[in-house]
């Protein structure tokens, strides 16, 4: 697993490059790089060569056991079809080869979390294994906005409120769904296989689901500007506070426990995750007031930061520190210190940039002095950090660290 993770994180300091040169291309005259495509692929291969099979590899990688041969097969077309996105995007923006090679990662997509779902079958059912086949479930529904552009395309429907709302289904489902609840079952499973007493009662996973199924209400809130839109979001977003309440609680009384049983940098890629979940927790909380809701589908600084808080903040974060459950980075190795720096620095100070910058548009303030600038090197830094982490991983594996290496 250790070979597939490499891999995954390459795509990730792909796509973390191409995110720099989206900054750089504001105040640098750059003719060849051409906004809209290379936004596309910096999307897809983050999201589909690096999250996505990261997080099958963190959910399946805890248990010391071979993973199935289909299971690295499907896993294996998966990041060819990612490759092809990473060159046919920019070459030829949404096209013939680049929508072929989505459609076909969206078919293996269904092949691997058949593939999960079986390797997960021994799990305890009302713990992680609830908690993956919601990730699971999530993750295939997301999809059918993926499936239903084409007949709205073909329809003459493009640039439609249908069309946008396709799109929004995939990326809520993507990120509060299966981002969401497979994050949530990578750490039930680890605290299980540790013997930390922590554990999600059907009421708070329950909660959980009506919070992430009515909050779509927000996604669709920007063309239909409706008072009941607005009141059943604020619905949600209660509902969710009030899970993330009881997962809170639930997670202090094992503090204790897990505290023993990671490292320093565990526990800083920890903090780091679980401050990032608050942050969205919080954020999602005060779109329930209606007028918050609109500033925030009309801030494009705001809507890019809220999404990074969920890919960079909460799930690479995780990744990484799954990683070093794993021994694959060494953190007594310099290299992947500073390489965790660059990552936290680069990723805080964009956060930072992004929020503050929408809070001046938002007042009228303009623009803070210096911000593309500042936000480009900020981009940079992190990315930066990924590629030191990349070449770190090179190395030999940490002794004494629990690994799924000699299973393979």
């Amino acid at each position: 697993m250790r070979n597939w993770f490499r891999i995954s994180l390459a795509f990730m300091a792909l796509a973390a490059t191409i995110g720099a040169l989206l900054r750089l291309i504001y105040v640098v005259e750059m003719p060849w790089l051409f906004f809209k495509p290379w936004l596309h692929a910096h999307s897809h291969v983050a999201m589909l060569g690096w999250l996505f099979p990261g997080l099958l590899i963190a959910l399946l990688g805890q248990d010391r056991r071979e993973p199935p041969r289909r299971f690295a097969f499907w896993l294996g077309i998966n990041q060819l079809l990612v490759f092809g996105m990473l060159v046919s995007f920019p070459l030829q923006g949404y096209g013939a080869w680049s929508i072929s090679f989505s459609a076909a990662q969206t078919i293996v997509g269904y092949a691997l979390m058949v593939q999960a779902w079986r390797r997960t079958s021994h799990w305890p059912p009302h713990g992680s294994r609830l908690l993956a086949r919601l990730a699971f479930g999530f993750q295939v529904i997301s999809t059918f906005g993926v499936w239903a552009m084409g007949p709205i395309m073909s329809s003459g429907m493009a640039g439609s409120e249908l069309y946008y709302w396709s799109i929004q289904w995939f990326l809520h489902f993507q990120f509060n769904g299966w981002f969401w609840f497979a994050a949530m079952a990578i750490g039930s499973r680890w605290a299980e296989k540790h013997g930390v007493a922590v554990q999600l009662d059907r009421t708070t996973t329950m909660l959980w689901v009506l919070g992430t199924i009515f909050s779509f209400a927000l996604a669709i809130a920007w063309s239909e500007r409706l008072p009941l839109v607005f009141a059943v979001n604020a619905m949600a977003v209660l509902v969710q506070f009030w899970a993330a309440w009881r997962t809170l609680l639930a997670m202090r009384t094992a503090r204790p426990q897990a505290m023993v049983r990671s490292s320093r940098w565990m526990r800083v890629l920890i903090a780091v995750m679980l401050l990032s979940m608050a942050v969205k927790i919080g954020a999602q909380a005060l779109v329930a007031i209606p007028a918050v809701a609109k500033m925030s589908l009309t801030l494009r600084n705001y809507v890019i930061g809220f999404v990074h808080l969920n890919t960079l903040g909460t799930i690479s974060a995780l990744l990484f520190a799954f990683a070093l459950m794993q021994g694959w980075f060494d953190e007594r190795r310099p290299m992947v210190r500073r390489g965790l720096v660059c990552f936290i620095i680069g990723y805080g100070l964009s956060e930072f940039l992004l929020f503050t910058q929408g809070t001046f548009f938002w007042a009228g303030w303009g623009q803070i002095p210096g911000y593309l600038w500042s936000l480009f090197i900020v981009s940079a830094i992190m990315a930066l950090g990924v590629w030191v982490l990349l070449f770190s991983t090179s190395g030999a594996i940490a002794p004494g660290r629990p690994t799924t290496e000699a299973a393979e």
